[in-house]
């Protein structure tokens, strides 16, 4: 038996079908209750709107947490002619994170809660649906495989070998000794942008993409020898 070690890739894209969207909010002053109330107000109103998009159909999901307010020390100036003193003040921060599955909504929320005095944006990150996602990598997976016994296969007829048989099959990474990036899931881009952006987002994601990557084993057995 003669062994054959092949490579095997797939491929597959697909437009972006989610979008989560990552805000933060954040409020600093010298009064406690103030900041940590400022904070509440805003994140209070950013979570409502996000259970409207969810009841609507737009958002498919959200999470939110709590407001957290902590203390830290500042250096302040303040008169001309004088140096810098240390006070303390107090900052307040939360966090809420939205699912669209409608871009125009998250488009159209985004550039609302911009204005918002205390709001930032981290970023959007783009996703496939779970569905979406396991039917590609099934597609990929499949198609490498395929693709490691073709060539194989070609080998062996170039050598002037019999048909071949798998003997063991590696996702990319997992072969003993090789390292490599992992298989399967799709890339998922983030988008981020200032806070003064100006006019409502025109998001356009480009297509995500799902990739496949094996290696694998196989034996190519002698050519039969026919008797004359």
């Amino acid at each position: 038996m003669t062994r054959i070690s092949v490579e095997g890739h797939a491929r597959r894209t697909h437009p972006a079908e989610l979008g989560t969207v990552r805000l933060s909010v954040t409020f600093s002053g010298a009064d406690r209750s103030e900041v940590a109330d400022a904070a509440g107000r805003v994140h209070s109103r950013l979570v409502d709107q996000a259970r409207e998009h969810a009841s609507s159909g737009a958002a498919t999901r959200w999470d939110a947490s709590s407001v957290h307010a902590f203390s830290f020390e500042d250096w302040v100036k303040p008169e001309a002619h004088q140096g810098e003193q240390k006070v303390r003040r107090f900052r307040a921060s939360a966090g809420l994170s939205v699912v669209f599955a409608d871009f125009d909504a998250l488009s159209a929320w985004i550039t609302d809660v911009l204005d918002t005095d205390g709001v930032d944006l981290g970023g959007v990150e783009w996703d496939l649906t779970e569905e979406t996602r396991d039917t590609l990598l099934a597609e990929v997976r499949t198609e490498a495989a395929r693709e490691t016994a073709e060539r194989a296969q070609a080998y062996a007829a170039a050598l002037g070998l019999g048909e071949v048989r798998p003997v063991a099959v590696f996702e990319d990474g997992l072969r003993p000794g090789v390292g490599g990036p992992g298989v399967g899931h799709p890339e998922r881009r983030m988008f981020a942008m200032a806070a003064d952006a100006g006019p409502q987002l025109e998001l356009s994601p480009g297509d995500l993409e799902v990739t496949a990557r094996v290696t694998a084993d196989y034996e190519a057995s002698a050519p039969v020898r026919q008797s004359v």
